[in-house]
């Protein structure tokens, strides 16, 4: 039985289970709270407050789009001075290792691939800041650090679960006091969903954002189940589906799926991702999947439960501001869920739906509308003209910058302006909060040298992010009809 107690002025939650025991402290902030110029520093405090690996203890943490969470494994004491230890850190982090740690992330996030739907769906901002490296690892100060630290890693935006005999009586949370920190408001969805966009790659991904119930998280498992049939045993066109629940502080709920596509076949597993989600938005729904999923979900909060499992997800509805939720009451509303309850959260998910094609291929011809992949209007201002290519264009004016090829425009205004990405070569992106980038590079435009240094002077600071040189094969050349309005990750 979960119970609800305070640590140190800190809401915690606790329960005696039959697992080793284990604690862990969750604060409310995360990659969706990062602006893009500073992306990576929630990651880079709880790098420092981790330090170097410690034989013999059992010790993580993780940084997700709205917490941050600490967590250990051990006797009651090794338990007290983790945590302890973490608070230490937290008010007194070490500003000497910052270069060191940017370092490292560097090399741990190297080749590893990243969601490209949030991007799609939210912009370079918010829950849209999942798809974009760590960009403003080289740029942080200690001033940085410690600002952030002051305003997310707070006593009033923590809370603390314990899995087992419960805290010692002994240990104090010794944070900085601050405030609560709400969850971000999400971006509005692309216009026209359900919308499509080509990805780089055989994989097809979809997803959604449904009100966050039982009923939703019931339905992605039944989702997979049958992507499962259709698309593997059925088919014989996907080698991999699965699709992951992802229930938001703020009340929704985030539904993803992915089917990766066997050689040659990725328009057959795209049509058949297609007909999986027309045919449960328009209500096929096995009963026997619905009632076989309810019941493996039961049984993994049952076994959750025994072991803390579900401590964690209940001290992150304390920093929501919801309550504490008895297993049985868990239960109970995970039976009541019906195959009619599932047919309802498909018709509203489709509704919702951001499909990721494979490269080289569209979903037009399904219903889908493409998803914006340029922008306009063109600013005011002076034009410059392409090497090269009389149809690629740059106009730069006192609102902002347009590059144009074609029919299609770049627009980036100053004030809606996410990043500026600027290398040693002379290039500059602009990155736009709808995700769309103005690419400024002197190499293609005629003249382009003195737009570079208008940008310079107007963002010296904050937005502006130092890229490491680029290689001379990667700096674009003059090519005529080459498109430089792709969003771009």
């Amino acid at each position: 039985m979960i119970r609800l107690t305070e640590v140190d002025g800190i809401p915690a939650v606790v329960a005696r289970t039959g697992g080793p025991t284990h604690a862990g402290l969750v604060f409310r902030v995360g990659i969706a709270d990062e602006p893009l110029a500073r992306r990576g520093i929630t990651h880079l405090v709880e790098h420092l407050v981790l330090g170097r690996p410690s034989a013999g203890h059992h010790r993580n943490g993780a940084t997700g789009v709205e917490h941050t969470y600490f967590h250990t494994q051990g006797t009651a004491d090794e338990i007290t001075a983790f945590l302890e230890g973490v608070c230490a850190v937290l008010r007194d982090p070490p500003a000497d290792r910052i270069a060191e740690a940017a370092e490292a992330l560097h090399a741990e996030s190297a080749g590893r691939g990243r969601d490209r739907l949030p991007m799609w769906r939210y912009g370079a901002r918010d829950f849209g800041m999942a798809s974009y490296p760590e960009w403003g690892l080289d740029r942080i100060t200690g001033e940085d650090l410690h600002d952030w630290i002051g305003r997310f890693f707070t006593r009033e935006n923590a809370a603390l679960w314990v899995a087992g005999d419960g805290p010692a009586e002994s240990l104090r949370l010794d944070l900085r006091s601050g405030v609560r920190q709400a969850p971000p408001a999400p971006s509005a969805a692309p216009p026209g969903a359900p919308a499509w966009f080509a990805g780089d790659s055989d994989m097809v991904g979809w997803d959604t954002v449904v009100r966050r119930e039982a009923r939703a998280a019931v339905f992605a498992n039944v989702l997979e189940r049958q992507m499962f049939r259709d698309l593997r045993l059925r088919g014989g066109i996907s080698d991999q589906v699965r699709t992951e629940y992802e229930p938001r502080a703020a009340g929704s709920a985030r539904i993803t799926a992915y089917a990766d596509s066997l050689p040659g076949r990725r328009e057959a597993v795209l049509g058949g991702m297609v007909d999986v989600l027309a045919g449960m938005r328009a209500g096929r729904i096995d009963d026997e999947d619905v009632a076989t999923v309810v019941g493996l979900t039961c049984d993994g909060l049952k076994h959750a439960e025994s072991r803390g499992g579900r401590l964690p997800g209940q001290a992150f509805n304390l920093l929501a501001g919801r309550g504490v939720q008895g297993i049985g009451e868990v239960l109970a509303e995970v039976r009541a869920v019906t195959a009619a309850d599932v047919a309802e959260v498909a018709a509203d998910a489709y509704r919702e739906g951001l499909l990721m094609t494979p490269e080289g291929t569209a979903a037009d011809w399904a219903g889908y509308a493409a998803a914006p992949v340029s922008s306009g209007p063109v600013v005011s201002g002076r034009a410059y003209r392409g090497r090269k290519d009389r149809a690629l264009r740059l106009i730069h004016g006192d609102e902002g910058v347009s590059v144009i090829t074609g029919d299609a425009t770049a627009t980036v205004r100053y004030d809606t302006c996410a990043a500026l990405l600027a290398w040693p070569d002379g290039g500059r992106h602009l990155v736009g909060e709808d995700a769309i980038v103005a690419k400024v590079e002197p190499t293609l435009f005629r003249g382009a040298e003195e737009v570079v240094r208008d940008l310079d002077q107007r963002f010296p600071g904050a937005l502006r992010v130092v890229m490491p040189a680029r290689d001379p094969s990667a700096v674009p050349a003059p090519v005529a009809g080459r498109p430089w309005w792709r969003r771009e990750t």
